[in-house]
């Protein structure tokens, strides 16, 4: 089996910045929240290292937040709605209930993977 070069990494890298690039908050239910590009002010993307990172930084004040809201997952997509979830993250579930409440989700993707 042949191994891809260290230029080719980060051409997936790349590729999965440029077009995975849709992040979807979900709940305990794996109910769909919220999903953002990073058009949107509250969603960051940058490749660091080996790693696609995506933060949201939400508020309960966010007009498309109603709140209470338990947030549990992230999930990536390729296109703003349905499609298939090319990467999901589960993290401690976080509840907010009142507009001064915030919270910041990172989701990952690691390429290649270093166990």
């Amino acid at each position: 089996m042949a191994e891809i070069s260290t230029v080719a990494y980060q051409d997936l890298r790349n590729y999965i910045q440029t077009n995975w690039k849709y992040i979807e908050l979900q709940d305990e239910s794996g109910t769909p929240i919220v999903r953002l590009s990073p058009s949107d002010s509250r969603v960051t993307s940058v490749i660091e290292g080996n790693e696609v990172k995506l933060t949201i930084v939400l508020k309960g004040s966010d007009a498309d937040i109603v709140e209470p809201k338990t947030f549990v997952k992230s999930v990536i997509y390729k296109v703003g709605t349905g499609g298939t979830p090319f990467s999901t993250e589960t993290y401690e579930p976080f509840t907010l209930v009142g507009a001064d409440d915030e919270i910041t989700v990172n989701h990952s993707i690691q390429i290649p993977v270093i166990a």
